[in-house]
């Protein structure tokens, strides 16, 4: 298990290639829907970040109790990874309102310790 998170967080970080922002272009659209797609994708870091807390909060409950610290902490530090990804979201939207564009929902996952 240890050995993939690190191959994880590098496939995470190579997948998207990062365009820069034409300075130049008339179409202030275009970097709007850069900018939103920016948002998306720290939006999906935050809710693997989040999924991959739920496991650990499984895992600790086995460990030391429901009741732990160990428990209470990872479900705070979940709850944070949750919150981070629907404010991402929410200025994902906000860009491509700016761009004129409609935005899909945002993938639920519903993942229960």
């Amino acid at each position: 298990m240890v050995v993939f998170l690190p191959l994880a967080f590098a496939v995470l970080g190579c997948a998207h290639g990062t365009e820069p922002l034409d300075l130049t272009s008339p179409d202030p659209a275009s970097d709007q829907r850069k900018i939103a797609n920016y948002y998306s994708r720290e939006a999906e870091f935050f809710r693997f970040k989040a999924d991959e807390l739920s496991q650990r909060i499984v895992l600790y409950e086995g460990l030391f109790g429901p009741d732990s610290e160990w428990v209470k902490g990872a479900r705070l530090l979940e709850q944070f990874y949750k919150d981070s990804a629907e404010e991402q979201d929410r200025r994902a939207s906000s860009h491509l309102g700016l761009a004129g564009q409609e935005r899909s929902a945002p993938r639920a996952r519903s993942v229960s310790p």
